[in-house]
C-alpha cells in the first residue's frame, strides 16, 4: 500500500489551506509505486473481511473515527469531500489491519491474528510477512529532515532525540511539502531497507509540536502495561490528525524562547537629533554590540555562556530616523527607559507600533495570502533581496551556538556531535532553505542562500546521511 498527501488534506506547510491550493504544484509530483512481492496484501485482507464480516468492519471503523465526537464535530467531519474521505478511510483501513479488533461470533478478535489464522484469506508468503509485520510495527511520530522527491525520506524519531536517523525508500510519499514537518508512520523492513507501510499522518508546522507534546505527556502519565503504550500513542496520533478535518486550525502560542513571556512585535520610532552623540553613547555601553551600518544590539547573558539580544536599534531609510525593536512587552517597557537614558537629547521619541503575531493571523481573511515583505515599499527585487539577506544573516548570526528546543535544548554546534543530532540540525537548515525558497518565489526576488549556516558549523549537506543511489 502506498500513500501520498491527499489534495484536500491540510497542507503540511502550515498555511491553513488545503494541499491542492498550496504546495501541490511543487516539483515533487506523484510517482507510480513499483510492484513489490507483498503488493496486494492489504487489498486482499480487506476484500476477505468485507465478504465475511462487512458489518463488523463497518462498526469498528465507524467507532474509531467518530468515538467521542460531538454532533457538530461529526457534521463537520462528514462535510469533507470524497477525496478527503478517501484519505481518511485509507488510514483507517490500515489501522484496522494493524491494531483493530472486530466481533466474530460475539467475541472480539484482533484482526491481524484472525487474518493469519486458520480459515483466513489465501496470502502469498510475502503477503503474510507484510500483515505480520504491520501488526508488529508501532505507529510513531517522526521529523522529516530530508526529502529526495520520488525516492526517499530521512526521518528522525520525534520523541527519542538520540535515536539514529532512518532513511526510508518511498516513491509516492516522498513529496517536497513534507520537509520539516512531523508525520505519523509505520516503518517496515523490506529486503534489507526500510519502507513506509502506506498510511501517512502529516501534521503542519503549527500542529506537529503540539502533538509531540501531548504524546510526551501521555507517556509521562502512563501507568498501565508496557504492551498497551504503543496503542495509546497510536490513538493520539490518529485522533490529532483527524481533528485537522473537523476543527479550526489552532492559533499558536507565540512566546519568547528565553523568557517564556508572550511574544509581541514592538517597534519604537525615534528622530535622531545628534548622530555623533548617539553613536558615542551606544559605543560606551558594555552590553551593546554593533554600529550604525549593521545595527546595534543590546545583549543579555543567558545560561551556558550564551548571549541574546533584547533590543535591536536599526537605522531607517528615512533621514534621521531609527527604530528600536523588542519581542515582549517587558523588554519594550524596560528597554525604552534604558535607551532614552543612554541616548538622552540625541533622540526624540515619535511613536510606538505594536503587533500581536497571533492576532495578525486571526485577522487575515480566510484564503488570503500574507502580503509580501516588500509590499508597500518602493523596492526593486534586488533591493528587497539585499534587505532580506541582511535580516537573515543578523537573525542567524549566533544560531550555531544558541540552544534550540527542537534539539532538546542543545545548540546546533553541540548537537552535530552525534549522528542523530547532526541529521536534526541539517533538517532544520533544509527547512529554513525550503521556506526561504517559497517566500522568494512569492516576492519575486532571488532566493537567499543559507550556505553561511552550513559553513559556520563546518558540515556539508550530505554529510552523515547517505542517500540512496
Amino acid at each position: 500500500m502506498t500513500y501520498k498527501i491527499g489534495r484536500n488534506d491540510p497542507c503540511p506547510c502550515g498555511s491553513g489551506k488545503k494541499y491542492k491550493q498550496c504546495c501541490a504544484n511543487s516539483p515533487a509530483d506523484f510517482v507510480e509505486p513499483e510492484r513489490k512481492g507483498h503488493a496486494g496484501a492489504a487489498e486482499r485482507a480487506i476484500d476477505w473481511l468485507m465478504n465475511k464480516h462487512r458489518k463488523a468492519v463497518s462498526v469498528a471503523i465507524t467507532e474509531r473515527l467518530f468515538d467521542e465526537l460531538s454532533p457538530e464535530e461529526e457534521e463537520a467531519l462528514n462535510a469533507n469531500d470524497q477525496e478527503t474521505w478517501s484519505s481518511i478511510q485509507r488510514n483507517a483501513t490500515e489501522w484496522l489491519l494493524a491494531e483493530g479488533e472486530i466481533l466474530v461470533h460475539g467475541e472480539p478478535r484482533p484482526v491481524s491474528e484472525y487474518l493469519l489464522g486458520p480459515g483466513g484469506p489465501l496470502f502469498t508468503v510475502d503477503q503474510r510477512r507484510w500483515i505480520t509485520q504491520l501488526a508488529e510495527r508501532p505507529l510513531r511520530l517522526y521529523d522529516v529532515t530530508d526529502v529526495v522527491p520520488g525516492q526517499q525520506l530521512t526521518l528522525c524519531d520525534s520523541l527519542d532525540v538520540e535515536a539514529p536517523p532512518i532513511i526510508v525508500r518511498e516513491r509516492s510519499g516522498s513529496q517536497a511539502a513534507l520537509l520539516g514537518v512531523q508525520i505519523g508512520v509505520r516503518i517496515m523492513a523490506v529486503d534489507g531497507h526500510y519502507e513506509l507501510s502506506g498510511a501517512i499522518y502529516a501534521f503542519s508546522h503549527l500542529t506537529g509540536p503540539a502533538v509531540a507534546a501531548r504524546i510526551r505527556e501521555a507517556m509521562h502519565l502512563f501507568d498501565g502495561q508496557g504492551s498497551d503504550l504503543p496503542h495509546l500513542l497510536s490513538s493520539i496520533i490518529q485522533r490529532q490528525w483527524l481533528t485537522q478535518f473537523f476543527a479550526p486550525l489552532p492559533m499558536p502560542a507565540f512566546r519568547d524562547a528565553y523568557s517564556g513571556e508572550p511574544m509581541l512585535l514592538i517597534t519604537d520610532h525615534y528622530r535622531v537629533q545628534d548622530w555623533a552623540a548617539l553613536t558615542q553613547s551606544l559605543s560606551a555601553q558594555n552590553d551593546v554590540e554593533g554600529d550604525r551600518d549593521s545595527a546595534w544590539n543590546r545583549l543579555i547573558d543567558c545560561k551556558e555562556g550564551q548571549t541574546r539580544s533584547v533590543a535591536t536599534i536599526n537605522v531607517e531609510k528615512s533621514p534621521n530616523k531609527i527604530t528600536v525593536f523588542y519581542k515582549t512587552q517587558r523588554y519594550a517597557d524596560e528597554g525604552r527607559l534604558w535607551f532614552e537614558s543612554v541616548a538622552g537629547n540625541a533622540v526624540r521619541f515619535l511613536s510606538r507600533e505594536l503587533s500581536d503575531p497571533a492576532g495578525l493571523l486571526r485577522s487575515m481573511p480566510a484564503g488570503q495570502r500574507a502580503k509580501p515583505a516588500g509590499a508597500g515599499l518602493d523596492l526593486s527585487p534586488e533591493a528587497l533581496a539585499e534587505v532580506v539577506e541582511s535580516t537573515l544573516r543578523e537573525m542567524y548570526a549566533k544560531w550555531s551556538d544558541e540552544p534550540i528546543p527542537a534539539l532538546a535544548g542543545k545548540t546546533p554546534r553541540q548537537a552535530i556531535n552525534t549522528p542523530a543530532g547532526l541529521e536534526r540540525v541539517k533538517g532544520l537548515i533544509r527547512m529554513y532553505e525550503a521556506s526561504e525558497k517559497r517566500q522568494a518565489a512569492q516576492q519575486g526576488r532571488r532566493t537567499i542562500s543559507f550556505d553561511f549556516l552550513w559553513q559556520a558549523l563546518g558540515i556539508s549537506r550530505d554529510a552523515g546521511s547517505e542517500r540512496t543511489r
